[in-house]
């Protein structure tokens, strides 16, 4: 007897065409780059009109920091927060590091991407509002990993938890481009021994 098929709710159909959106969309980013790409190409290589992808994304920018999200920053946080608790917190903080280079090296393209975008939004600082509103949000999901994980281990933070995860964000993403650029000559474990300096952490803490 032939299986009847699927049925799907409205939420599921649009839930499975912003999957693809952002399927085609991360094939198209990474071909393209992020200024060159154009929503009718990402439209094409989902299959997809131009009408589902403005149903489901409000401009080119949105789907992009949606690619972002879901291929980069969100699996980077869950890492982050499945970190190993029963070591000490240098142990814990160069495990963070080398999580964070392994996922750049595993999502180069999308690492590198992230990167054009930021030198994009400087350039057009109309859309900074948008941007520094994301970009707030993730700084502040990492401030709380900090504060968290410094909690666990009675440490006191050299400075508040915020402007710490902003010094954390730049020196991981400096770092991870100079280890792409040149991995014969940035140690694997560099950005640990470097989160240790900023945690002012001796050896064993």
């Amino acid at each position: 007897m032939t299986q009847a098929p699927e049925r799907l709710t409205r939420e599921e159909k649009k839930a499975r065409t912003r999957a693809q959106l952002v399927d085609a969309a991360a094939a198209v980013f990474a071909r393209r780059g992020f200024a060159a790409a154009s929503l009718d190409e990402v439209a094409d290589e989902a299959g997809l009109t131009k009408g589902a992808v403005y149903s489901n994304f409000d401009s080119k920018e949105e789907l992009f920091q949606a690619v972002i999200d879901e291929r980069l920053n969100e699996p980077m946080l869950r890492l982050a927060e499945d970190l190993d608790t029963t070591g000490t917190f240098a142990e814990r903080a160069m495990e963070g590091a080398r999580m964070f280079v392994d996922m750049a090296q595993q999502e180069r393209g999308l690492f590198l991407l992230a990167l054009e975008h930021n030198i994009y939004v400087a350039r057009h600082p109309e859309h900074a509002a948008a941007y520094s509103a994301r970009y707030r949000e993730q700084l502040a999901m990492v401030a709380d990993l900090i504060t968290e994980q410094s909690k666990k281990s009675g440490l006191s933070l050299p400075l508040p938890a915020d402007e710490m995860a902003m010094a954390v964000e730049a020196l991981s993403q400096g770092m991870a481009l100079q280890r792409l650029a040149d991995p014969d000559h940035v140690p694997d474990d560099l950005l640990g021994r470097v989160y240790a300096l900023l945690f002012q952490l001796p050896p064993g803490s």
